[in-house]
């Protein structure tokens, strides 16, 4: 499986001539809205749906009933945590229920799911859900509003993976994202990819 990075938390995976799509939101490169044959979306914040390109997009769209009531398309499944089930191939299982939260006196901005796909990489969405089993690739978010880098230093030394890539990046300067090197590559534990917006990574 081909594993592509793009901005933010948009990722895209390619397996048997078919592309799965996560989070394309309103800092994606229009080149993500090209082609999809399932789009997996966390939750309803706008830098990981962009509602208006997602329209020309001729896919089965699986998210959260937040996301399904912005969008009102019939190709939309709700899912929630625990549910396992198939996108355009892709062995998928969803985790969570909660968005992290940015404030207390916020409460949980929204609801959260994040996806397992095929048992090999894990995106968490806005949230550091833990999947029940060991993952080869864990998509790490390094920046936000809600982020603390404590608690994603410990989700990624929790999360058993053979390696992990950092996402949510997109409010990080280059000092900053060399940073996450040391915090979350070593501190973590884990072989950490700084993957750039088009970059790829093989998963055998």
């Amino acid at each position: 499986m081909k594993l592509t990075k793009f901005a933010h938390a948009c990722v895209r995976m390619e397996k048997d001539g078919k592309v799965l799509l996560i989070d394309p939101g309103t800092f994606s490169e229009d080149a993500v809205f090209e082609q999809a044959d399932a789009v997996l979306i966390t939750h309803e914040h706008p830098d990981h749906v962009d509602v208006e390109r997602l329209r020309g997009v001729q896919a089965p769209i699986f998210t959260t009933a937040g996301v399904a009531g912005q969008l009102n398309d019939e190709r939309v499944t709700v899912v929630a945590d625990g549910q396992s089930f198939d996108a355009a191939g892709f062995a998928i299982r969803a985790y969570g229920r909660n968005h992290a939260m940015i404030l207390p006196e916020l409460g949980v901005p929204c609801e959260n799911i994040g996806y397992l796909v095929d048992d090999a990489i894990y995106h968490p969405g806005d949230s550091f859900t833990q999947p029940d089993r060991e993952v080869h690739t864990n998509l790490v978010p390094i920046s936000g509003p809600w982020f603390a880098l404590p608690a994603a230093v410990e989700y990624a030394r929790s999360v058993k993976a053979q390696q992990t890539v950092g996402i949510h990046n997109a409010l990080l300067s280059d000092v900053g994202l060399g940073m996450m090197q040391r915090w979350i590559g070593d501190a973590g534990g884990r072989p950490y990819h700084a993957l750039t917006p088009g970059q790829s990574i093989e998963l055998s």
